[in-house]
């Protein structure tokens, strides 16, 4: 293996000009004053000093551009894996900052452990179809804008629910601190309304707005000496970056944290895939996804060894970072390498921003969650998808995000079994004027001694039973009963011992009755399976075969 194969940013660099380089600085540039607050924000939420946001930008950020094979790709804290890092620290910490900032790291370090099992989690992740997503997002994102309410308002709350916390204020509304309130309201409604401002303003649209508000928040919070009217404030960091280190947990944590690094590792796989199909340049290059999970493994290892939490793959930061002009993964460096000095020199500035600003800032960030869109046309087309969408939301909603992703799996589980038990299934009839044959309503069906039946699935033991009944019930249904039942087995791949027996039990059933059972179209396994049946006295292995549907019927009329 080259050097330039085994860190990737160096072959990017190869060829790169002075204007590719300006590019990617700019870029870094521009990401960063969006993700400096951002990150802040959600280190609040990760339930950890907002610092840790940015040691988690750092880490992640450095050693995913070292060993990404993608040109654009970003990474760095989101909101929705801290969230799911409180969930799982916050209990097990019982209030010790130190202990949760070390049960934080180890799950990041988790996290990034399983992301390097990249063929068993894509496995399970293609098995969480795009509604149980839409649905998982969007209920994660009332959970995380729930989880700031108390902070907007300046109520101090207790639960470790984030609907808990709603609660909480709304039987304490008395508590509100009103200057807190009115920041923080403030704040969102800027962040809100001023972005589609910014970009109706030809002067304004590569400006961000998060950064914006937040240094009028600060200028405000400075001019108002705000924290003497009692609005809490960021605190100021300082120290710098932190010296790589193990963090000191017990074997019983790391087992009590497996669940949660299993769920996040699968959120940060989704989010990656999502991230590449949408802002993967086109190249003659294909991406590997194998490399790209261990690299998001990598990320997510590297933030946990700078005491953050767990990262990954953003989509909206790889589109800003495409829209500045970014070339190659030095955009990351120089975003990294801006993220530290803004860490090194800003702390008395990032001291005067109120909390409650940094609480608008997580709660809009969330909200880009919900795809309203996608949910549309969901409603509009698939009204059993959008249901299925509308329970998973709910269902995080109520229980949280990790019980939430369970179910969301579950869901996904009976969505899959629903399919394959349920099958769609045809009754055919053969035109005399040569048009393909096609389906009808089986009440419509003209009753002749031969009667057609597709399925469109493999059948096992799952689907095998109620096949089988649904044909002897067709038939049952003609008058007379028919002479021939042709099986159009051309969508039936494969068949287990089950559907093997059920087959050979409804030949047998069929031949009662003076009608045979006929197969057309069978795949060259099926038909050996069927040939090799040894149930009911091998009923199966002498069945008549048919390359057609259409020679089929033909063959059965004139006989």
């Amino acid at each position: 293996m080259s050097l330039c194969d085994a860190v990737p940013l160096l072959g990017q660099l190869r060829h790169c000009s002075l204007r590719s380089v300006r590019g990617d600085v700019v870029a870094g540039f521009a990401v960063a004053v969006t993700l400096v607050p951002q990150g802040l924000g959600y280190g609040q939420l990760a339930g950890l000093p907002p610092v840790t946001g940015l040691y988690t930008a750092v880490g992640a950020m450095v050693v995913f551009a070292l060993v990404t094979s993608t040109r654009l790709m970003a990474v760095g804290p989101s909101s929705t894996l801290a969230i799911m890092t409180f969930t799982a620290v916050t209990s097990r910490a019982d209030g010790d900052a130190a202990r949760a900032a070390s049960l934080a790291a180890c799950l990041a370090l988790m996290t990034g452990a399983l992301l390097l099992l990249p063929g068993r989690l894509r496995g399970l992740t293609s098995l969480l179809s795009a509604p149980v997503v839409l649905g998982y997002l969007a209920g994660t994102a009332v959970q995380i804008m729930a989880s700031q309410v108390g902070k907007l308002l300046g109520v101090k709350t207790d639960s470790d629910h984030p609907m808990g916390k709603v609660w909480e204020v709304l039987t304490h509304l008395d508590q509100i601190q009103w200057v807190t309130a009115a920041v923080g309201l403030v704040s969102l409604l800027a962040l809100v309304l001023l972005k589609p401002v910014f970009h109706a303003v030809s002067v304004l649209y590569a400006v961000p707005v998060t950064p914006v508000v937040c240094v009028a928040a600060v200028a405000v919070s400075a001019a108002a000496d705000l924290a003497s009217h009692g609005v809490a404030m960021t605190g100021r960091i300082s120290g710098g970056l932190p010296a790589p280190n193990w963090p000191e947990v017990s074997a019983g944590d790391v087992w009590a944290l497996l669940p949660a690094a299993a769920g996040m590792a699968m959120i940060a796989s989704i989010e990656g895939t999502a991230a590449l199909r949408r802002t993967a340049l086109p190249s003659g290059t294909p991406i590997s996804l194998v490399r790209e999970s261990a690299a998001m493994g990598a990320a997510s290892a590297g933030a946990g060894a700078l005491g953050g939490f767990a990262a990954m793959p953003s989509t909206q930061r790889t589109l800003s970072a495409r829209g500045s002009g970014a070339h190659s993964q030095l955009f990351q460096l120089v975003c990294a390498g801006f993220v530290v000095v803004g860490v090194l020199t800003t702390g008395p500035v990032i001291a005067l921003l109120p909390v409650s600003v940094l609480a608008a800032v997580v709660m809009v960030s969330a909200s880009h969650l919900i795809d309203v869109v996608g949910f549309q046309r969901l409603w509009h087309g698939w009204r059993r998808e959008s249901a299925l969408a509308l329970v998973t939301a709910a269902s995080v909603m109520a229980l949280g995000v990790l019980y939430g992703l369970l179910v969301a799996v579950i869901l996904a589980f009976v969505q899959l079994l629903r399919r394959v038990a349920w099958p769609h299934d045809a009754v055919l009839v053969v035109p005399d004027d040569g048009r393909p044959p096609h389906e009808v309503d089986p009440d419509e069906a003209v009753s002749t001694d031969v009667l057609i039946y597709r399925v469109d699935a493999p059948l096992f033991f799952a689907n095998a039973g109620r096949i089988s009944q649904r044909v002897l019930t067709l038939a049952a249904a003609r008058s007379p009963y028919p002479r021939y039942v042709v099986l159009d087995a051309e969508a039936v791949f494969y068949l287990d011992a089950t559907a093997t027996e059920t087959l050979a039990q409804l030949a047998v059933d069929l031949r009662g009755r003076n009608c045979e059972l006929v197969v057309a179209r069978p795949r060259e396994q099926v038909l050996a399976t069927l040939r090799a049946n040894t149930y009911q006295d091998g009923a199966t292995q002498q069945l008549s075969v048919f390359p057609t549907v259409r020679e089929a019927y033909a063959a059965l009329r004139k006989h």
